[in-house]
């Protein structure tokens, strides 16, 4: 699923379980906030860095690969009062600079001429696609960042594809509609929530897992140093006494990547040889975006991501 953003971009940042390494990371959508990425970029373009594209309506993808110290950059004609949408799904960077050399802050384009996507990458090497268009606005959610005592079980809800999702009246032509519906939507959701105990505690059902969840939320609970293998070396389980879907507060099976928003009131506990570990235990009322993928024909989900603690 790709991520929708206007001047905000993803960057990824590894969060720890207590004094135990977590495996588990979890992705901000707000540049301007998170740890890796600025206000603005510590490197300038240069001219041989700077692709030039034509945005319209129509969508332009880009590819390329940038670090913290090697950035590029796409410039683009546009007029007052357009709308400039982007989207990737990579841990990037991205700064939009306006034809006075401020950075865009979103909304309408403020002025006639130049304007350039600026592209870097928080940490390390990092390869990207970036699709542009001159036309529908699309906004990033805001996926806050857990707290540094989240445990595997916990954070593996919380990370991110962070977040490709458009409401109803942002889809346009361009977006296919998927053979998804709302119910089957929430019907996976509510598989999930009942297979957590074997998924998250003995037997650590990995054919379970593999029967509800591909891509990035297989990867993150049953790969390698995943949730389970985590849970295993250190010899902790969950065990749950409530998990409850309270509310729908969306649902689209356009764009690339389906999904649904839901609440979830879940009362769970983190058993270890020591007994309970409270700081990561209790009854919590918290709103999730779960996204969809085929895999085999069949569908399944493929990540989810907390929006934000309930009231």
């Amino acid at each position: 699923m790709l991520k929708n953003l206007v001047v905000y971009s993803t960057c990824l940042s590894v969060i720890g379980c207590q004094t135990i390494e977590n495996p588990l990371a979890n992705v901000s959508s707000n540049a301007i906030s998170s740890s890796g990425c600025g206000e603005k970029p510590m490197v300038s373009l240069s001219g041989k860095d700077v692709e030039e594209v034509v945005l319209n309506e129509s969508t332009v993808t880009k590819s390329g690969q940038v670090s913290a110290n090697k950035n590029v950059g796409y410039t683009f004609t546009a007029t007052t009062g357009q709308k400039l949408s982007y989207n990737t799904d990579a841990d990037v960077c991205l700064w939009v600079f306006t034809p006075d050399n401020t950075i865009f802050k979103g909304g309408e384009l403020p002025r006639n001429g130049k304007y350039i996507i600026q592209v870097a990458a928080p940490q390390g090497v990092k390869t990207f696609d970036l699709t542009m268009g001159l036309g529908v606005l699309e906004t990033a959610a805001s996926i806050p960042t857990v707290s540094p005592t989240d445990t595997p079980e916990a954070t593996s809800e919380r990370t991110s594809d962070n977040n490709n999702y458009q409401s109803s009246s942002e889809k346009n032509n361009i977006q296919p509609e998927n053979d998804i519906s709302q119910e089957q939507a929430l019907e996976l959701v509510e598989k999930w929530y009942a297979a957590k105990p074997r998924i998250f505690a003995p037997p650590f059902d990995r054919d379970l897992l593999n029967e509800l969840a591909t891509g990035k939320l297989y990867q993150r609970v049953g790969g390698e140093d995943g949730s389970i293998d985590w849970l295993q070396k250190y010899n902790y389980y969950y065990t749950y006494n409530k998990s409850a879907i309270t509310n729908i507060m969306g649902f689209s099976n356009s764009g690339s990547r389906p999904y649904i928003k839901v609440r979830i009131v879940e009362e769970l506990y983190l058993q270890g040889e020591k007994g309970i570990d409270q700081t990561n235990s209790g009854e919590y009322q918290t709103d999730y975006i779960y996204f969809f993928a085929k895999d085999n024909g069949t569908w399944k989900i493929y990540n989810n991501e907390k929006i934000s603690d309930a009231g």
